[in-house]
């Protein structure tokens, strides 16, 4: 088999948190750094040394649009981006977070092998050759790769516009998305990073409290999740249950996705940092033949 006949490997996987605020916390002087930004510096280091470690040669993100450019009118519960280069960060992320705008590049070829082996693995993936990037994608990137040479994969879900899928559908992304990766030649290896949250409110009235929505949800949730028990995951994320722990705890659904692509790798690093109001998810997971 040729390098070009090689088939992919998966050998990272990254939950983050995408918080918007990011940027702006963690690029103050030193002296200015309060406590929150310089627990997600450390984060973001950790995430890097992983990559170091890992090498991967292109990133899957998989993150949920937040109403930027795809609303209650026209909304793909899964959609994939399918270019050459995205463009991050809308108008308002720049005005309201000073989130940088910046370029990534694309792997065309990846974003095709994934659609077309959604068809195989129960995916009718949607695609889009006019994606622009929210925060979702942007914060996990600058996180990840701030140097942004890694080209990417965006894979946006629907965590916000009701109907959405089930958590058991998100249980089966992670399965079709690692089988419609390990399955393509357009890249050697290949992390995924997916960005969501645990309990979270944001605009409500719980947003500025002191601790979380529901501490509780929280810590069984990491336990879920470190546990891959997904009949506690699947019965606890229906949207009336989500509901409960904030009006966006919805993006937890991505966590899922991350849970069932895990398969056989190593649990390098699980915790939920902590943080004035949501904690942060923090998961590193990386191939067991990583050097």
């Amino acid at each position: 088999m040729t390098k070009e006949d090689q088939m992919a490997e998966i050998v990272s996987i990254i939950g983050t948190t995408h918080h918007p605020w990011y940027h702006a916390k963690t690029s103050k002087p030193e002296a200015e750094l309060t406590e929150d930004a310089r627990n997600l510096l450390a984060w973001s280091a950790r995430v890097q040394e992983s990559f170091a470690r890992t090498r991967p040669e292109a990133v899957v993100i998989v993150a949920s649009d937040h109403f930027h450019q795809f609303f209650h009118n026209n909304m793909p519960q899964f959609i994939v981006g399918r270019m050459n280069h995205y463009q991050g960060t809308f108008y308002n992320e720049v005005r309201e977070f000073n989130l940088p705008r910046i370029e990534l590049g694309g792997n065309r070829q990846l974003a095709t092998d994934i659609i077309e082996a959604g068809f195989d693995n129960g995916f009718d993936f949607a695609f889009s050759d006019e994606m622009r990037l929210d925060h979702a994608c942007v914060v996990p990137s600058l996180i990840s790769q701030p140097t942004l040479h890694l080209p990417v994969v965006p894979l946006l879900t629907n965590c916000g516009a009701p109907p959405i899928p089930t958590g058991e559908r998100f249980v089966q992304l992670g399965t079709a998305l690692r089988k419609a990766i390990e399955g393509s030649t357009a890249a050697g290896r290949v992390a995924v990073v997916l960005s969501g949250n645990l309990s979270l409110e944001v605009g409500g009235p719980h947003q500025m409290m002191r601790s979380s929505v529901d501490p509780e949800f929280d810590q069984l949730a990491m336990k879920w999740l470190c546990g891959r028990d997904f009949e506690a995951l699947v019965a606890e994320s229906t949207f009336d249950r989500l509901i409960q722990h904030g009006n966006v705890a919805m993006q937890f659904l991505n966590l899922i996705t991350m849970a069932a692509m895990q398969d056989q790798m190593t649990l390098v690093h699980a915790e939920a940092m902590k943080r004035r109001g949501s904690p942060a998810p923090c998961f590193i997971y990386e191939s067991v033949e990583a050097p």
